[in-house]
């Protein structure tokens, strides 16, 4: 909701070449007739957006509750929604000052087939403040605090409770070339706790004494995705597009591909902790990756989560296992050769957007054909490994699955272990606790007999799989296979 507004002045400030002024009614006016500009008639006549003169700023309101008149309040109520005031400052360098203070206290519930959920948003104080450019329809800097974020969500089935102490975020935005923009943000909040109740009825309580996020998005191509965005704007509430907006559309989507070059992700939760009626289980840090390099052929998607020194209630674990709980876990994985960018144009050649299904059922096989090139998707293994005091295992390589034929595909692993004998060791201690670790000792002691050691003194083996399940082994046959 508050995306709009920002949106909207943004698309506003484009449109003519701002320089500082005096602040006066004209302008105001002026302002207030670009804000509306992309609006439908109805709506920009509705008291959405208004301008009006300050002292040293132009005074922006957006009235949300102007956006839910007509809505059934059958199905969905809130109350406490009030305007959001932002004031409006030109520069002498063409660009434009934005500040915002606000608060937030609404409730409200919605009916979604049979269940009816109630909310709660509230948040004691909100600020932003940020340097708008004109020409790039976004801001070029921005900071924005907010303080008491509280949220609540119960239906029948579940209920959801969550707090925040407070949250940090800026953003910046630089050229990296005359087409392209290149956009950095991050953001902090503190003091996190969430309870949730399932429809079993069984209580987690969450906690984190932080959460962070830092999010590089480059050479994004920024006057593509500003005329798609108009055009969405234009015609959001039309029930079937003319032939002549059918063409139009697919236009702009050819034009934005690859849309961007990279984009990187990465989440932190601090001291996290999971309330159970088990107990409590915990990680020092929990770190969430994700990175992609755009809608283009051969395009990559890799995720990532890291676990350092998790824990898990007294009793849960056997003795004999604890000193084998792992201190860091770490899973990196990437999907590989898929071609976005002629998957993507083979929809838009073909789609119909007036119609229930865009695509016959033929043209959707077809499209999965594009997408994964020979049918094929390569799974790589970026960074895989395990490590505690008694292990420290790690594997890289790739699998390549065929969809579309069960049963089908092909690995190539390479796994590395650091003092596999003390783990060895570890696993014969201990078989008279847990007579599994006996077998478990046998069966690592002949692997070893497979191993090469590696430069830097691990053992190592190169698995290979092939799709008639033939297994090798530092390229030896491994024995008893059919």
């Amino acid at each position: 909701m508050r995306l709009l507004p920002a949106l909207l002045l943004s698309t506003a400030l484009v449109t003519q070449s701002v320089q500082a002024a005096d602040i006066s009614h004209q302008g105001a006016q002026e302002l207030e007739q670009k804000f509306t500009a992309y609006l439908p008639e109805d709506l920009a006549k509705s008291g959405l957006i208004k301008v009006r003169p300050g002292t040293t700023d132009y005074e922006l309101t957006f009235d949300p509750t102007v956006l839910l008149k007509d809505v059934d309040p059958k199905t969905f109520s809130i109350s406490g929604l009030k305007p959001f005031l932002s004031l409006i400052r030109p520069m002498e360098d063409g660009l434009w000052h934005f500040a915002q203070t606000a608060d937030l206290d609404v409730k409200g519930q919605f009916t979604a087939g049979p269940e009816t959920t109630d909310f709660t948003y509230k948040i004691d104080a909100i600020r932003t403040e940020g340097i708008v450019d004109p020409d790039l329809l976004y801001f070029k800097s921005a900071d924005m605090t907010a303080d008491g974020i509280f949220v609540t969500s119960k239906s029948p089935q579940q209920s959801v409770e969550a707090r925040f102490g407070s949250m940090k975020s800026a953003m910046s935005a630089t050229r990296a070339t005359p087409a392209t923009i290149d956009i950095r943000s991050n953001m902090a909040m503190n003091g996190f706790t969430e309870t949730v109740i399932d429809p079993a009825k069984v209580k987690v309580d969450l906690s984190a004494d932080s959460v962070t996020a830092d999010v590089a998005f480059n050479g994004l191509t920024y006057r593509p995705v500003q005329d798609l965005v108009f055009f969405i704007l234009d015609n959001a509430k039309k029930k079937a597009l003319l032939p002549t907006e059918q063409v139009r559309l697919k236009a702009l989507v050819r034009a934005n591909l690859p849309l961007f070059e990279n984009l990187l992700e990465s989440v932190d939760v601090a001291n996290l902790k999971v309330g159970t009626p088990t107990g409590t289980f915990g990680a020092e840090t929990l770190r969430y990756t994700i990175s992609t390099d755009g809608l283009k052929d051969d395009a990559s998607v890799g995720f990532g989560i890291t676990i350092d020194k998790p824990s898990v209630p007294p009793g849960v674990v056997p003795d004999a296992f604890v000193s084998a709980l792992p201190e860091t876990v770490t899973t990196g994985i990437s999907l590989e050769n898929i071609n976005l960018a002629s998957g993507i144009t083979y929809f838009i050649d073909h789609a119909d957007f007036n119609a229930e299904k865009p695509l016959t059922d033929e043209q959707s096989a077809e499209i999965g054909k594009i997408f994964l090139p020979g049918g094929a998707m390569t799974i790589r293994y970026d960074d895989v490994s395990a490590r505690s005091a008694v292990y420290d295992f790690s594997l890289s390589g790739t699998t390549t699955i065929y969809p579309e034929q069960q049963g089908r595909q092909n690995t190539d692993l390479t796994l590395y272990a650091k003092d596999f004998d003390k783990t060895i060791s570890y696993l014969q201690e201990n078989a008279k606790t847990v007579p599994q670790f006996g077998q478990a000792a046998f069966m690592l002691l002949m692997i070893k007999g497979f191993a090469k050691q590696a430069p830097d003194g691990r053992q190592m083996w190169n698995i290979v799989v092939d799709e008639n399940k033939k297994v090798k082994i530092n390229g030896q046959d491994l024995p008893f296979q059919p």
